[in-house]
């Protein structure tokens, strides 16, 4: 076993993570969402979109993108699976699908796809490095 190895441990602090993280984006105002998030991601995170360019490169870039979200669409509604984790030492992988309904510009979006996380474990803690937005293939 490799040393402070804990599967469930780490699964259920991953699983909090996430569940703090869209907590932050889906329900604080837009002036909390900045320091909210912070705690979550790593320095060097990547955002990038389903046609894999970067959507953004370093914690504020990425933070910065899901602030633009919340400040430009309404969100009507949003449910998000229970994410998979795969543990592999102090990296992980989690994946999780989402359904949302917004608005944006008076046009509504209804929208489904996954969102695939991976995580490193920084003095102790785990941190989100990566993460990939992929909508379901044949959304409007």
């Amino acid at each position: 076993m490799i040393a402070g190895y804990n599967g469930r441990v780490d699964e259920q602090a991953i699983r909090d993570l996430i569940r703090g993280m869209n907590d932050a984006w889906l329900g604080l105002p837009p002036e909390e969402i900045p320091a909210a998030l912070d705690p979550y991601f790593h320095d060097d995170m990547v955002i990038r979109g389903a046609d894999l360019t970067i959507a953004g490169r370093g914690k504020d870039a990425c933070i910065q993108s899901y602030l633009d979200f919340v400040q430009q669409a309404v969100i009507r509604e949003c449910t998000l699976g229970d994410p998979e984790i795969d543990l592999a030492g102090d990296a992980a992988s989690a994946v999780y699908n989402w359904e949302m309904t917004y608005e944006l510009e008076g046009e509504e979006y209804s929208e489904a796809g996954a969102d695939v996380l991976m995580l490193a474990r920084v003095d102790g803690r785990w941190l989100i490095t990566w993460r990939l937005m992929l909508p379901s293939v044949g959304q409007d």
